[in-house]
Formats: C-alpha cells, structure tokens, sequence
C-alpha cells in the first residue's frame, strides 16, 4: 500500500490566513484603477497577482511531497567461492578441482545467487555463479575478508544465507568463524578436499630476530611438519645468503607430524641476510614447493649501549641486568640511586648521548634530583627507546616529566600494593614482546605465570599505544593494562605496570626446572630480550626510509614500495624526488615513488622474474640530498597455500552450526539449495522507499510565479494603466 502527505514547515493555518491576506491585497489594488478597466480584466489580473503571490508564500514554507511505497524484498543468497591455489589442488586421494566443479554443478544454486564472490587473499565480485570464473591463483586465502565483504550487501539486498565453497585452509586475516557469527546468517559450506593428511614434507615457519648484531649470537627456529614417510631419514638444510650453515638429519616417527630445530647463527658481515631452511624431498611426496621457506635479518655493526637507572637496589633490577648481560655485544651501564639524591654512579650527559635504549626500574623517585630526570628527557626527546617497570616507591609526580615518552598517562596513583595476574589475550599473539613458539599456545604459557605486584595506579593509555597485556585479580579480568607498548613517530617505549617481575624467574621457570622440566621456557627473559630488541629496531633519527610490503613474493604479485621521508626535526617532507633503483634476477629497474602526502612515499614494479633482488632508494629535495636507505626481497614460490594440504573440516563445521547453517561434503551439495529454501530465516521482508519531492525546491515553481507577474504587467500596460 502507497501512501502520499504533502508537509510545510509551519502551521497550515497561517498559511491558509496568508493566503486570504493575498487574495484580500489584490483586490483592493484592483479596486479601483486609473483608467476604469472592464470586469474581466479585473478578475484577471487579481487572479494573475493572487497566484503568484500564494506561489511565493507557498514556497516561504517549504513544501514537501513525501510518497511512501510498500513491495516485498525476496529472500537472497551470498556465494563465496575459494579461489586459492590449495583448493584446486591434488590430494592424496582426489582432483579438488574435478570435485569442486562438480559440487557446484550439484549444488544448482543460479537462481538463488544474487551476489557471487571469488576470494582468496582478496575478494572480487562474479558477474554470475560459474566455475569458469576461477582461476585458483591465489597465493594465500583469507576467509574472513571474504565475509566481511557480505556484510556490506546484507541489508541492501536482504541476504539471508551465506553459501560457501572452500577447503577451509585460511591462512590469512582473522579466524573467520568470529567473524561469521557476528554477521548473523547461517552459513552453507561445502567442504573441498580430503580428510586425510597427504604425504607431505614442510618448512613451517622460521623464527628469528629481524635485527641482529655482528657477533653476537642470535638463534634462529625452524618448525618441520612430516606427514606421512615413517621410519624414514629427512635432511634439514640452513642456508645464509646460499650458503650452507646448518644441517639436521632427524628420523619421522610414527604418530609424530611437528619437528623443531634451533640453530644459533653468529652473523660476521652487516647488511641484509637471507636466512633460507630446506627439507630434501622425498619420493611420492604431494608438492614439493613447500619444502623451502626464507626469512630476512637486518645485521647491525654497532653494539647495544643500555642505560639502566634505579629508584634504588632491588631484585628486578638484578634479574634485569643477568639477563641483559647473557646477549652478546651489550654493554650496560646502571646508575642506581642510593641514600638521599645520591647514586652510587652518577650519571653524565656524555654518557647518555651514547646510550641506545634507556630503562627505568621502579625510577623517580621523590629524592630523584630534577636535573637527573632533564638529562633523561633530553636523551628521550631525540627519539631514544625507553623501557619503564614500575616499583611501589615510583613517584608518579616526577615521572610526568617524562610522560611525553611514556605509552600512558597518569591520572593518579596510590602506593597500595595488590597481587595481579598477566592476562594474556589470542589478538595480543602478534605483539613482538610475547613471541615464544609463534603458536597460539603461546597465551597458555604466559597466563601459567605467577602474579606480579601491582599499585593503586590508574593511568589512561595513549590512542597509538597497544595493550599487550591486561590483568586478572583473584582470577577476575580486568581492563587495566599490565603491559603497554608505543610506537609513535620516531619512538618506541614498553612500560611494565606491575613489579617483581622476577618472580617469573624463581616462582615460574626455576620451579619448573626444580621438578625435572628440563624443557621449561625462560618467560621472564623471553620478555626481557623481546623488550630489548624490539626497542632496539627504533633506527631514531634516520629521516629517510624505504621498505617492501612483503619480504617474499610470487612471480605474478606486484612489488610494492613504501617510502618515509623527514627532516632534521621528524617534520615529514612532502614533493621531493625519492629515486629508487632495483636490481637482481639479471635486470634492474628504476623507479621514482609518488607523494602521498604527509611525508609518504609509493611506488610499483611488476613483472620481475623469479630470484633474489636488492633496492636502494634516495630522497632529494631542492638539490639537497636528504637520505638514503635499502633492502631485500625475495620473487619466487610462495609456500604458504602448501602449508596445510588437508581440509579444515572441524573449523567449516564450526562455522555451519554455530551460525544455523550446515556442513556439506562435495557429493551432498545437491541438497542444499532445498535446505536453504526450507530454512526458517530465509524469508522475504516487507521494505518501504520514501521519496520526498522538495518542491519548494523546484525551478519551475519560481518560474511559475515570475510568467504570472509577467503576464499581469503585460496586461497592465496594454491597458495603460499607471
């Protein structure tokens, strides 16, 4: 049912009085006229002059024509299709391809599809539901992109059921089944390719530090998955910029798929390494293009000059310091304050110009001298990294002096003292601090910790700060943060709100160690050397800097290049000429990067062929040359849609039924359009458009009241009249 209204902005009754007022001021004018007119031309123009004025009034009040519509919006189904090179892949035991084509032949969905998407690490809308459109090229498979693109069509084409083809082996983006839950319709999936584990050999991951110093040992984890080939002998192969440094034979036992291999690499040359694990090959075995895997570390020939400075001795600071002390190439210096103002070393600003990283333990204090605390802040004030761990004696007055540098602001503080327990969340995983074994076991080990010390502070975190660790007290979570990290502009800060932070050391790992748990992990120092060399990584001060999106790419991937450019005062610096040169894979290109303002800096290559490639940018501007920095990256083989050649069944099923839905296998798809139908929820909506019309708005509403004027003069002067 349509319905119409016609509003004013004011009251119909003044208007209806405005409209006599307008009638009544035309006929007096009319009433007598110079010289004597007939009747009819009277009437006429008393007519001509009323209308156009009731057309003026009519538009003072701003009239406006609303028409309501009513229809029915029919029910809709969203189609995802998985586009990545995994689900059209060769199982052990199927052609996915084969069976995926043949699942949406069955399925029969064409009259259901109302908005069909491809997906892999990107999402791209189909013109139609066909098999024909794929091309299963994509290089990494991100689910949850693909459903958060159905979000934005759900109430614009009233979607109902989401249908989805894939393997389910996302390896990219979020974990999709929260994703899917919040957007509130059932899913129907079709699960695409086999159960059963092929045989298989794979680099899992690589683990190391992105930064390392010359000389000073830094160990590099490598995670083999074995499938398959039991009782059989694999060769493990550790290259540095192709050369051998490593080698692990290790037997594939029976029921035993993960194997993990730590090699401690002593880098001799600076630059940009390329640190590469190989796993041989072995015969039947399904794809050999996940048996390579490469990472970059950047080789720094400076040490690590770490000022450490102390409310007064404590535990933390000695914990603190062994830690710091086991890496090579640290050197430390620690002024640690003792009775009164005086510390047992006093600090000099020569001394501080030199240091790398400044760290704060349970410092101010209230008889920290004021001239200590401006030292600190000058240092910090250059870009200089800052670690704070609190303590009960802190004064939180002094240290607002240092609050510009800090990832938090104080809003008041209390010296009560209370246990806290960490409270590590799956989303904080990806913070640096918290990397152990790069799983998502990784939060399990670190809520096992025992709790810290914790005072009455409240402080309010800084909008570019990352909370990587909340806290729990009697097993209650809180949001207060524990742990706080910030990276601004040109610094970098870590501030541990809670202290005794060694008793993760003695309550934690020794406990552990003391009942035989050989292979417990060091949390306390893990978080300590984390700190140390995330800090580490700051560059302060380099005004000119150049970077790839990605480190490895595939041979039909585009390269992009991001630039950075500022001047002395880390103001940016926008329209300069920012040069970049590549070479490697026996080519070299150029390039000039495009301002995107703000002191940012874009460019792209394609089409460069399969090897190892250097760039090198340099940034001018007016004739002055402002920088230059370079890099690494690899084009090849991406190994990452063979990292799981098995069908993520437990996680499509999760996704089906905690949404209403339903899992399919492929020869099942035939019944799943009948479902859909069936489905409670797939039912039509009654929808209203409104349209209003602003006819005050409207030309010929004006044009209307000049012709009638118009014609009232016209007919005046014909008339003669004065």
């Amino acid at each position: 049912m349509n319905t119409y209204n016609l509003a004013i902005s004011g009251s119909w009754w003044i208007l209806i009085l405005l409209f006599a007022a307008a009638f009544a001021l035309s006929y007096w004018a009319y009433k007598r006229t110079i010289p004597q007119i007939s009747g009819k031309k009277k009437s006429l123009l008393i007519g001509l002059r009323t209308l156009g004025l009731l057309l003026l009034l009519f538009a003072l009040f701003e009239p406006i024509y609303s028409v309501v519509r009513s229809y029915i919006d029919e029910p809709h189904t969203a189609i995802l299709l998985d586009n990545s090179v995994s689900a059209a892949a060769t199982d052990a035991s199927v052609d996915r391809e084969k069976i995926y084509k043949s699942a949406m032949e069955k399925a029969n969905l064409d009259k259901l599809a109302n908005a069909t998407f491809k997906f892999d690490e990107g999402v791209n809308s189909l013109e139609k539901y066909s098999f024909d459109s794929l091309d299963f090229q994509g290089q990494a498979t991100d689910i949850s992109k693909a459903i958060r693109r159905v979000s934005s069509t759900i109430d614009e084409q009233n979607v109902k059921a989401v249908v989805m083809f894939t393997d389910g082996a996302f390896n990219s983006g979020s974990n999709p089944v929260f994703d899917a839950e919040r957007l509130g319709k059932p899913f129907f999936i079709v699960g695409i390719g086999d159960t059963i584990e092929p045989n298989d050999l794979s680099i899992v991951s690589i683990l190391t530090n992105e930064t390392a110093y010359i000389d000073n040992p830094v160990p590099i984890t490598i995670n083999v998955k074995a499938n398959g080939f039991d009782g059989k002998t694999a060769k493990l192969s550790i290259f540095d910029n192709n050369q051998k440094i490593g080698e692990y034979e290790f037997l594939i036992e029976a029921n035993r798929e993960k194997y993990s291999y730590t090699l401690e690499y002593l880098p001799k040359t600076e630059g940009i390494r390329k640190i590469t694990a190989t796993v041989g090959a072995m015969k039947n075995e399904i794809t050999d293009k996940n048996n390579s895997l490469s990472e970059f570390i950047r080789v720094l020939k400076n040490k690590r000059n770490i000022s450490i400075f102390a409310g007064a001795p404590s535990p933390d600071v000695s914990f603190i310091k062994q830690s710091l002390l086991l890496e090579k190439g640290v050197e430390l210096k620690e002024y640690i304050q003792k009775q009164g103002a005086e510390f047992y070393q006093a600090p000099t600003q020569s001394e501080l110009n030199a240091a790398e990283v400044i760290v704060l333990i349970g410092f101010p204090i209230q008889s920290t001298p004021k001239n200590v605390i401006d030292m600190i802040a000058k240092e910090l004030e250059r870009g200089k990294p800052l670690m704070f761990v609190a303590s009960q004696n802190v004064d939180y007055n002094k240290l607002k002096d240092l609050q510009n540098y800090l990832p938090f602001v104080i809003v008041s503080s209390r010296p009560n003292e209370f246990l806290a327990l960490p409270d590590i969340k799956q989303s904080s995983l990806s913070s640096p601090l918290l990397r152990v074994t790069g799983s998502e076991d990784d939060a399990k080990l670190w809520n096992k910790l025992p709790p810290l010390f914790r005072t009455e502070t409240f402080v309010r975190v800084k909008p570019e700060s990352e909370i990587v660790s909340t806290m729990k007290i009697n097993n209650s979570p809180l949001n207060d943060p524990l742990i706080v990290t910030r990276h601004f502009q040109n610094s970098k800060s870590v501030a541990m709100l809670g202290y005794g932070l060694y008793r993760w050391k003695l309550l934690g790992y020794a406990s552990e160690v003391s009942k035989g748990r050989a292979d417990a992990t060091d949390l306390f120092s893990v978080l300590v050397n984390n700190s140390m060399r995330w800090l580490s990584i700051a560059e302060q001060g380099k005004p000119v800097k150049l970077k790839t999106s990605r480190k490895v790419y595939n041979q039909s991937d585009v390269v992009e290049f991001l630039g950075e450019i500022y001047d002395a005062s880390y103001s940016p610096v926008d329209k300069a000429n920012f040069a970049v040169k590549v070479s490697g894979g026996g080519e070299q290109r150029e390039l000039l990067l495009s301002s995107l303002g703000s002191g940012r800096y874009y460019g792209t290559v394609s089409g460069l062929p399969e090897g190892d490639f250097s760039f090198s940018g340099a940034a001018e501007f007016a004739g002055r040359k402002l920088g230059e920095d370079n890099g690494r990256f690899s084009i090849g083989e991406i190994a990452l849609e063979y990292q799981n050649l098995k069908m993520n069944i437990s996680l499509l099923k999760a996704i089906a039924e905690r949404t209403g839905g339903k899992f399919y296998f492929p020869d099942e798809a035939e019944n799943m359009a009948n479902d859909i139908e069936n489905h409670k929820s797939y039912t039509a909506r009654s929808s209203k458009q409104k349209n209003d019309i602003l006819i005050w708005n409207l030309p010929y509403l004006l044009g209307l009241a000049i012709l009638l004027f118009s014609i009232e003069w016209f007919v005046r002067k014909r008339a003669g009249m004065i």
